[in-house]
């Protein structure tokens, strides 16, 4: 071999190595920033799940209140009657009557066949009751939806509407109100039950 072919192969050498060896270290840079991310992600992680845990006798409590203080009804029904007792107590405390009131059916969606999609509810069953007031004083309506929302029972105003009556500082008033709830399973006869 020639002296030229000999630089002319070692230049080539050298640049193929120069091509190798940058696309191998670029390849090493880009695997090892993805470590050092994944890294960050878990170390994240790892932080979310000790307070997680350091929390978790509180959210117990929580949960521990709410099964506690979630009344049980054995139908929507029953529950939108208590609901509206419940409505009402509170509203005559206030001399407050109501011009209408409507039991509200859950919205149930109709899949592509016709019938009725699974539910996606949450954990609680909810009854709700849309009112109607009439000329009423806005103190004593403000007044009557902080007692019904304040007592604790999981009751609360989920559509609210307010007009002015024109007459005074009266106004009128439509509000849907919302009972959250566990629904208990009726009861099961046995043959020891049976006559």
């Amino acid at each position: 071999m020639k002296r030229s072919e000999k630089i002319l192969l070692t230049l080539f050498a050298v640049l193929f190595l120069l091509i190798i060896g940058g696309g191998g270290l670029a390849m090493g840079v880009r695997h090892y920033l993805a470590i050092l991310q994944e890294n960050e992600g878990l170390r994240d992680r790892v932080i979310e799940m000790n307070e997680a845990i350091s929390q978790g006798s509180e959210w117990q409590r929580k949960y521990d209140w709410l099964d506690k203080n979630v009344p049980g009804f054995a139908s929507r029904q029953e529950a939108s009657s208590r609901l509206l007792e419940t409505i009402q107590k509170e509203a005559e405390k206030l001399a407050l009557a109501f011009a209408d009131r409507q039991f509200l059916e859950p919205v149930r969606k109709v899949g592509q066949d016709g019938l009725p999609l699974e539910e996606e509810g949450g954990y609680y069953d909810q009854a709700s009751v849309r009112v109607t007031l009439s000329k009423v004083k806005e103190q004593a309506v403000f007044s009557w939806m902080h007692a019904l929302q304040s007592s604790g029972r999981l009751v609360g105003i989920t559509r609210l509407l307010i007009t002015p009556a024109g007459e005074g500082k009266t106004i009128n008033v439509e509000a849907e109100v919302t009972q959250f709830y566990h629904e208990k399973a009726p009861a099961k006869l046995s043959k020891a039950d049976s006559p």
